[in-house]
């Protein structure tokens, strides 16, 4: 008798189906083929794939131990790129000092009585440099405002300012100098963008260097215009470029007084009344707080230097 080998038998296309459905359930194979569903099981699989790589990114963003032993790879580098990043590097150019500073008598300016000046005499002449004059930017003529060569009661002097680090300097020529002119200029910002200073527009020093060559530190006070104006009633102002009544109320609105402050506030609104007459189409609107003087309340700053 002739046994027949079952597993020989070819088998028909509905048994095929059959066992490819049961065979294939839940496996990977059978979620790649054309036409039919992912499988739970490759579902989580990628799942799991996708909040691998998510994990992963975000452990590459955040900084860590990875970041750390990156920057002991090169000591120093990080710390002293990041300081000049936030101070400056050294930026070389040229730009006179304002060589022919306006003057007014102290009857016929605005500034506000609080507003913070460098006072100067010289003998019986007396000079007050507002703050809010003597800012680091360039004037419309092109000028340093920072730095004002002046001369007072005859003698030549140059007040230097730097805002931004807080440093103000007044320097004269020595006795028996026969220079007729100072001529301080700016030559650049150095490191840590503090004003590099010329007088050749070849050579240059810092302005917080210990001297001035050819040039010796002036006395002088820094106070308030009231405080200045009680101590010598017969100063003037340096006006910078705040010509007019209305721009120097503009630039010391923060250190007014209520009345100042009121007759300031209905100057100005005239003002901004008649630009819009002349200019319909011209946006006017409150007067801004300045900026460019210390945030610090006047009676607490020191004086001297």
């Amino acid at each position: 008798m002739i046994m027949s080998d079952e597993s020989q038998v070819p088998l028909d296309d509905e048994s095929s189906e059959g066992m490819d459905s049961d065979v294939g359930e839940g496996s990977v194979g059978s979620s790649f083929t054309p036409g039919k569903p992912a499988s739970a099981a490759v579902k989580i699989l990628f799942v799991l794939l996708g909040t691998i790589l998510v994990l992963g990114a975000i452990y590459v963003a955040s900084p860590g131990e990875t970041s750390s032993m990156l920057a002991l790879e090169r000591p120093g580098f990080d710390q002293e790129a990041n300081r000049l990043m936030v101070t400056g590097y050294m930026t070389p150019f040229l730009m006179p000092g304002v060589n022919r500073p306006e003057i007014h008598d102290l009857a016929d300016v605005r500034f506000a009585s609080g507003c913070l000046v460098i006072g100067v005499t010289v003998g019986d002449s007396h000079r007050a440099y507002p703050l809010t004059t003597l800012l680091g930017s360039q004037t419309v003529e092109g000028e340093m405002g920072g730095i004002v060569n002046d001369r007072v009661g005859g003698k030549l002097i140059t007040v230097t300012n730097d805002a931004d680090a807080d440093l103000t300097r007044v320097v004269c020529l020595p006795e028996g100098s026969t220079r007729k002119t100072i001529g301080l200029g700016l030559m650049g910002r150095g490191e840590g963008g503090s004003m590099m200073l010329t007088v050749d527009n070849e050579t240059h020093f810092p302005q917080d260097a210990e001297e001035f060559p050819g040039l010796t530190n002036y006395p002088f006070e820094r106070t308030t215009l009231k405080k200045w104006q009680e101590k010598h009633s017969g100063t003037d102002v340096y006006v910078g470029e705040y010509v007019t009544s209305d721009l120097q109320m503009e630039s010391t609105l923060q250190y007014m007084t209520a009345p100042e402050r009121v007759e300031a506030d209905r100057v100005l609104k005239e003002r901004n009344r008649k630009r819009k007459i002349l200019s319909p189409g011209r946006k006017t609107g409150q007067a801004s707080e300045p900026s460019g003087q210390p945030k610090v309340q006047p009676e607490n700053q020191p004086e001297g230097y």
